[in-house]
């Protein structure tokens, strides 16, 4: 009966011998402790990389709405730009055309003061009507200009008795006479020996000299030009007018 016994307690260390010790409770402890520690660091990374990276987004997102209105507001600008240019392109386009229509206008009046100053030209005589210097110029509002100086040049040269020399034909003959003008077609001859005198006109583009029919026609044309040549006092003259073609 004690034989089996021993043999028993005997083959139990021969038996256990195959297996690791086990650790103590203290190193169990420890053991969980640390991989505590472990867990809790690795978990407070964790949290301040996820601090780190939210921040990061965060600030991200800060940076992105503000470029995003800023956007908006370079945007909201360019639509006003482009709604003010529009407004001003038809703006300029209406002005444009209004300009054009005044133009236009300015052309046609220019026009109609040219073709009636050489209308005026071609039964006035000579010297009367002012070059015209309008015609080389292009634009509509100088042009006009030039055409209005030649108007008031017209004015003053009709507002005033002015005495020249001209060439005339009488009774066929062309001869050269002091010629006093009054006026637009208005004039009165006198020959440079102060022998005969008459009227002037303009007919087919030529000056054609009218003798006088009496003396008191001769009397009064020497007594105006006596009167323009500063030899007499300002007087009333009646004088007498052009009756036509005389050969």
């Amino acid at each position: 009966l004690v034989l089996p016994l021993l043999l028993a307690g005997a083959a139990a260390p021969q038996e256990g011998a195959s297996q690791a010790p086990r650790p103590s409770v203290p190193e169990q402890v420890t053991a969980e402790l640390r991989a505590a520690h472990e867990a809790r660091t690795q978990l407070t990374k964790e949290r301040e990389e996820w601090a780190f990276e939210k921040q990061r987004l965060q600030l991200l997102a800060s940076v992105v709405r503000s470029e995003a209105e800023r956007f908006q507001a370079l945007a909201e600008k360019a639509r006003r730009e482009a709604t003010d240019l529009r407004t001003r392109t038809e703006d300029l386009t209406a002005a444009k055309r209004r300009l054009e229509h005044v133009e236009a206008m300015i052309d046609s009046l220019a026009e109609r003061l040219e073709k009636a100053m050489e209308a005026l030209a071609a039964k006035s005589l000579p010297g009367l009507v002012p070059p015209d210097t309008a015609a080389a110029i292009t634009e509509p509002a100088k042009r006009l200009a030039a055409d209005a100086r030649r108007l008031d040049e017209l004015r003053r040269r009709t507002a005033t008795a002015d005495i020249e020399l001209i060439v005339g034909t009488l009774s066929g003959r062309t001869v050269t006479v002091r010629l006093l003008r009054a006026g637009a077609v208005a004039a009165w001859w006198m020959t440079l020996d102060g022998k005969q005198t008459g009227a002037a006109a303009v007919e087919d583009g030529k000056v054609i000299l009218s003798p006088s029919k009496t003396p008191d026609e001769k009397a009064a044309i020497r007594k105006a030009f006596a009167i323009a040549d500063g030899h007499a006092a300002p007087d009333w003259v009646l004088l007498p007018v052009h009756q036509g073609r005389t050969e």
